[in-house]
């Protein structure tokens, strides 16, 4: 992770760190979208911001989130969209890992862009796109079904893998949207565009670690032994921190050109497709003149 931390952040080169930097103090109300448990939400409570709201799919996260919320404002939502706040509510926005598990990935970000204020800051963190993205175990469960069944199964049971994989009453496979089915991972590039796609533009990009993921494969599979244990944590404290890969970072800002961009480029592509449409069917050309007139 390339940004210097703050000796008050209280996070160590994640997505935290990088959040906990970018949420301007003092705001009026900040939105953890996908808040999980809240433990960032809860650590937020230091930078003065007068409202913090969490938002979650899961039930068994926000259970975990109401019991150590310490007060915060922890509302479970049915589907990612719509939101139920009005326009321009937040003054900052967190979407922390959660992209990635998101099937609507456009409309999500439409409507975080509506919630938004003007001079608003989002902050969005996803897996990055690196030669190590094969290792991602939150596809194994798509990847290797049958291995992965067995594997949960033998530290949980049956019922807990149906419940979770099979019928999870948030219509979620694991923790990814049922309608998703892919824990994905994405450059800086492609992330920007979804980001402008959507009105925002990616003002400032960060990341950490490149061998993060074939490092907790080997935890994994040295079954957190000891001594073996402790060293594979330290030598991904030391990844997360020399490098900027495996997990990306971006700062992004409301921007009504991006926005209006899109819209225009939309109707370039829906005008071409017309024309192209009445060059291979002459009928149809002559029906829509028709309805014009």
């Amino acid at each position: 992770m390339h940004i210097q931390s703050t000796s008050d952040n209280p996070f160590e080169c994640d997505r935290y760190a990088f959040a906990w930097e970018h949420v301007p103090a003092g705001g009026v109300a900040h939105l953890d979208f996908g808040c999980g448990d809240g433990r960032f939400l809860r650590a937020l409570k230091a930078k003065g911001i007068k409202c913090l709201v969490g938002v979650d799919v899961s039930r068994t996260a926000i259970e975990k989130a109401q019991e150590a919320s310490g007060g915060l404002e922890i509302i479970r939502i049915a589907h990612a969209t719509p939101l139920p706040f009005p326009d321009g509510t937040f003054s900052s926005i967190s979407v922390l890992d959660v992209l990635e598990h998101v099937g609507e990935q456009e409309q999500l970000l439409d409507e975080l862009h509506r919630v938004l204020a003007d001079d608003g800051v989002l902050i969005v963190t996803v897996p990055g796109r690196h030669a190590f993205s094969f290792l991602d175990m939150g596809n194994w469960k798509f990847r290797f079904p049958r291995l992965h069944h067995w594997y949960f199964c033998r530290t949980h049971s049956q019922a807990d893998y149906e419940k979770r994989y099979v019928s999870n009453p948030d219509g979620l496979i694991g923790d990814i949207a049922a309608t998703k089915r892919w824990h994905e991972h994405f450059s800086a590039a492609h992330l920007a565009r979804l980001l402008r796609y959507s009105g925002f533009d990616a003002a400032e990009f960060d990341g950490s670690g490149l061998f993060q993921r074939a490092l907790r494969a080997a935890d994994l599979l040295v079954g957190k032994v000891g001594p073996l244990h402790v060293a594979i944590g330290k030598c991904i404290a030391w990844d997360a921190k020399r490098f900027a890969s495996a997990n990306l970072f971006c700062l992004a800002r409301k921007s009504e050109a991006s926005r209006l961009g899109h819209i225009d480029e939309i109707r370039t592509k829906d005008d071409t497709a017309c024309h192209n449409l009445e060059a291979a069917d002459p009928q149809h050309a002559v029906q829509r003149t028709a309805a014009r007139q």
